[in-house]
C-alpha cells in the first residue's frame, strides 16, 4: 500500500499566522512539530519511506523537503510531486496516480491512501487502526474515512451511511454539503451521518474507471504521459474529488473514525483543540473565553472582554469574535485586491 499527502493548500482562514509563502500545514500550532510533520510521522508508523509521497506546488517544494528531512534526513526529493498550478483535488489526485503508475510502477490493484496534510488527530493509535482496517478492504471501491460527529458542526460536509457491512465499512448513500445549524443538529441526532474528512483510498484501476464514468473530461486529460500532462496541466478542469467522483459513484464506502479529529479550519477550531496557547503571554482581567497567540512572544492583555480571538504576528494583528472565525477568509479576499506583503 502507498500514501500520498496533499499539501498544496493555502490555509487562508488562519491568516495572519498562515501566509501565502508559508501556509497552515507548515505551522507548529500546538507542539514541536508542524501539521505536515505530524501527518507524515503518523503514516510513517505503518508504511516504509519509499511508499509515502507528497503533492505540492513549486513555491512549497522547499518547505516540504526541509520539514520532512527534519524527521527523515534522507527522504528522496523525487517523492515530492510538483503540481504546476492549483487545480483542486481531483486533478491533484489524478496527477499523483499517473506518477505512481508511470514513474514508480505500482500495481493497478495497489491501494493508495490520500491524506490532507493539515488535520489534527488526537488519538494516533485509534487513527492507525482505522486506516489499516480501511486499507485492508478487499473490494474495488472508492473508499473514505468519515468522522463520528461530536457536535452539530456547520463547517463540515456530512456523509449519509447505510447499513454496516461485514468488513465494518458502510455504503455511502449520499454526500451532504455544509448544513445550517438546525440541519446539522438533525444529522447528529439521527446517528446516520459522519463528517466528511477528505481522506480517500482506492487503487489506480478503480480510480480511473470511476473518473472515466463520472468526470470523462478529466479522465481524457490524463490519458497522456506524465511529462505531457505537466506541460498542459494549467488547463485541467479545476474540480474537487467529491464533485468529480464520490458524490456520483455507486462504489463509495466509508469507515467510521473516532479519534479526535479536526481540520483546524479556523481559529475557533484551533482554540477548541488546545483551549488556550500554553506559550502565549496573556493577562486576562475580567476576561472570559479569550484565545490569544503571538508569534513575536509579546504580552497580550485583555480587560472586560469575552469570546475573542487575538492573533499577533509580525506586521499584522487579528481581533475576531469567537464564532466568526470562518470569516477570516474575507479579510484575505480583501487583501488580494492590493496584494500587500501582509498577504
Amino acid at each position: 500500500m502507498y500514501s500520498v499527502i496533499l499539501c498544496g493548500g493555502s490555509g487562508t482562514r488562519l491568516w495572519p499566522m498562515s501566509r501565502k509563502n508559508f501556509p497552515k500545514q507548515f505551522l507548529k500550532l500546538y507542539g514541536d512539530k508542524s501539521l505536515l510533520q505530524e501527518t507524515y510521522l503518523r503514516i510513517r508508523a505503518i508504511l516504509p519511506v519509499g511508499h509515502i509521497f507528497f503533492v505540492t506546488n513549486e513555491d512549497n517544494r522547499g518547505n516540504v523537503l526541509e520539514q520532512i528531512r527534519d524527521s527523515e534526513k534522507d527522504f528522496p526529493e523525487d517523492q515530492i510531486i510538483i503540481e504546476p498550478s492549483a487545480r483542486n483535488t481531483a486533478p491533484a489526485i489524478a496527477l499523483a496516480m499517473k506518477y505512481l503508475t508511470e514513474r514508480v510502477g505500482i500495481d493497478q490493484g495497489e491501494p493508495v491512501l490520500f491524506l490532507p496534510s493539515d488535520h489534527y488527530i488526537g488519538n494516533k493509535d485509534a487513527y492507525l487502526k482505522t486506516v489499516e482496517q480501511a486499507l485492508g478492504v478487499k473490494e474495488d471501491c472508492i473508499g473514505t474515512i468519515g468522522i463520528v460527529p461530536t457536535k452539530a458542526e456547520t463547517g463540515y460536509g456530512y456523509i449519509l451511511k447505510g447499513a454496516k457491512k461485514s468488513d465494518d465499512s458502510f455504503p455511502v448513500l449520499e454526500f451532504k454539503e455544509k448544513p445550517d445549524r438546525a440541519t446539522a443538529e438533525k444529522y447528529v441526532t439521527s446517528g446516520e451521518y459522519l463528517w466528511n474528512s477528505g481522506m480517500y483510498f482506492f487503487n489506480t484501476r478503480t480510480f480511473f474507471q470511476e473518473l472515466s464514468a463520472y468526470a470523462p473530461e478529466i479522465a481524457s486529460f490524463f490519458e497522456d504521459d506524465f511529462a505531457t500532462i505537466l506541460i498542459k496541466y494549467s488547463s485541467a478542469p479545476a474540480v474537487s474529488i467529491d464533485y468529480a467522483i464520490s458524490e456520483k459513484s455507486k462504489r463509495v464506502v466509508v469507515f467510521a473514525g473516532d479519534f479526535g479529529w479536526s481540520d483546524i479550519g479556523s481559529f475557533d477550531s484551533l482554540a477548541d483543540i488546545i483551549g488556550h496557547n500554553p506559550t502565549a503571554r496573556h493577562i486576562g482581567i475580567d476576561s472570559k473565553n479569550v484565545y490569544t497567540y503571538s508569534t513575536e512572544n509579546r504580552l497580550i492583555a485583555t480587560i472586560g472582554v469575552e469570546d475573542l480571538i487575538v492573533v499577533e504576528t509580525k506586521g499584522s494583528i487579528l481581533i475576531c469574535k469567537r464564532g466568526h472565525a470562518e470569516d477570516v477568509k474575507k479579510v484575505v479576499e480583501k487583501l488580494k485586491e492590493t496584494e500587500p506583503e501582509e498577504l
